[in-house]
C-alpha cells in the first residue's frame, strides 16, 4: 500500500487529491471532525445512445470499477472534463 505523501499547505493537498485518486490512501487518513452542507445542483438530463467497441465499454467499466462508481457517472465526468477544454464558457 503506497504511503500518502506530505504536504505543506492545504492547498496542495487540495490540488493533490484533485489529481489523484485516494481510495489507497483511506485506511491512513484521519477523520475530519468539522461538519459541512452539501448542496447539490440538479440539472435537466437527456438520454444519449452511442454504440461503443465491446473491449472500449469493458475498459470504462473497469476504470469507473477501481473508482467506485458506476460507469455512467465516469462517462459523464469525462465527457464534462474534455467539453470544459474544448468550450470556456461552458456551465460546470
Amino acid at each position: 500500500m503506497p504511503k500518502l505523501p506530505e504536504f505543506r499547505t492545504e492547498e496542495e493537498l487540495a490540488d493533490w487529491v484533485d489529481t489523484h485518486d485516494t481510495a489507497e490512501y483511506m485506511d491512513e487518513m484521519e477523520d475530519a471532525d468539522e461538519t459541512f452542507v452539501v448542496k447539490r445542483t440538479h440539472f435537466t438530463t437527456k438520454p444519449l445512445d452511442v454504440r461503443l467497441r465491446t473491449d472500449l465499454f469493458a475498459a470504462i467499466v473497469d476504470a469507473a470499477e477501481r473508482r467506485g462508481i458506476p460507469y455512467q457517472m465516469l462517462v459523464q465526468t469525462w465527457l464534462r472534463e474534455r467539453v470544459m477544454q474544448e468550450t470556456h464558457d461552458f456551465a460546470r
